[in-house]
């Protein structure tokens, strides 16, 4: 299936630090801090965008019919999203994301969406981590 890129934003997350919470608490309890994140992600983002795991604990999704730029919509997102994996009431460790984030009509093809959001993602961890940026034309 095609991508149509003047109305797609690629957002790449990828958990802050997972090696040490699966070292420290066990793989069994990564594996539901990953879960934990997919259900975070499917109620922060729309039924028609796609959640897709791509890596251990690196997630993509695809926010699809977002021809406006909407920057304060996914940066509340993407807040709401490290509040929840911040809270510990399921007894789970707390974690945090790191994210890029790319809008298609900054791009050429669809290799370049992924390579720019991965560079973004990459800075974002570089930056401290629990945050995310927007790759820039």
């Amino acid at each position: 299936s095609s991508i149509d890129l003047n109305s797609t934003y690629m957002l790449l997350f990828d958990i802050d630090n997972f090696k040490a919470i699966n070292d420290t608490y066990g793989h069994e309890t990564g594996d539901k801090v990953l879960i934990k994140l997919v259900e975070v992600l499917r109620n922060n983002f729309r039924s028609d965008d796609y959640i897709c795991r791509i890596g251990g604990d690196e997630f993509v999704v695809f926010m699809v019919h977002s021809p406006q730029i909407q920057r304060e919509q996914i940066t509340s997102k993407i807040e709401k999203i490290n509040l929840a994996l911040d809270e510990t009431a399921d007894g789970l460790p707390r974690a945090s994301i790191s994210v890029g984030i790319t809008h298609g009509t900054d791009v050429n093809n669809v290799k370049e969406l992924f390579e720019n959001t991965d560079a973004a993602m990459y800075q974002a961890k570089q930056s401290g981590k629990r945050t995310y940026r927007f790759h820039k034309k």
